[in-house]
């Protein structure tokens, strides 16, 4: 995985106010294993929220890193295959059971959507014939690339999901099991949502090609 360098830049800054940052496993091994290394992982401090994070502090190193990056030249993104529209309007949210799935950021057009505009994916782009599905966790990984904390936090009531399935625990009383916790408010600066659209059916001035999924930025 590479160096998030926007996650080090906040590590950083939090390192010169006195303070530190927490940082999972994943977020925090190419750091720690760059030479020299660009953070230092105190185990021993772990974030109380959810028990996956351990606190992070810079090294000197972590500077002279970031420099180097930022004068480096930057390689140009690759262009997207997904059409830009600009005249859609996003249909109703319907509630969905399970908005779950894989996808591939860098596959679709998020960075280069400005508000309002939306791009469509076919459901036969899919290997279980459901873009909503399966791209819903793609829109909630690029809604949290464009977040930053608050630093308040937010008391939730949550389902409690099996580590293996991912799927909701089910109780001997037949009801899904909760858990209360304690989570970091964010802050957006974009945010996305998806909707199920039909084929040929009209969605603003855009008609929809086939039956599918319409990815808007509302922020």
């Amino acid at each position: 995985m590479p160096i998030d360098k926007d996650l080090l830049s906040k590590i950083v800054a939090e390192t010169d106010k006195g303070g530190f940052l927490y940082v999972s496993q994943v977020e925090g091994q190419p750091m720690v294993a760059n030479d020299p290394p660009l953070i230092i992982v105190n185990t021993g401090l772990v974030d109380p929220t959810d028990g996956t994070k351990c606190a992070a502090k810079a090294t000197d190193a972590a500077k002279a890193y970031l420099a180097a990056q930022a004068a480096a030249p930057v390689a140009e993104a690759p262009k997207s295959n997904y059409a830009i529209i600009t005249n859609a309007v996003l249909p109703p949210a319907k509630k969905r059971g399970n908005t779950s799935g894989s996808g591939a950021p860098t596959k679709y057009p998020f960075a280069e959507l400005q508000l309002n505009q939306t791009f469509f994916s076919a459901n036969s782009e899919h290997k279980k014939n459901d873009a909503v599905k399966a791209l819903g966790s793609t829109v909630s990984a690029q809604n949290d690339k464009y977040s930053e904390p608050t630093g308040e936090m937010k008391t939730v009531t949550r389902a409690v999901r099996d580590p293996a399935t991912k799927k909701a625990k089910i109780g001997a009383d037949g009801k899904k099991e909760t858990e209360t916790v304690q989570l970091p408010v964010k802050k957006y600066t974009r945010k996305f949502t998806i909707r199920p659209v039909e084929g040929g059916k009209n969605y603003g001035a855009w008609t929809a090609p086939a039956d599918g999924a319409l990815i808007a930025r509302i922020l």
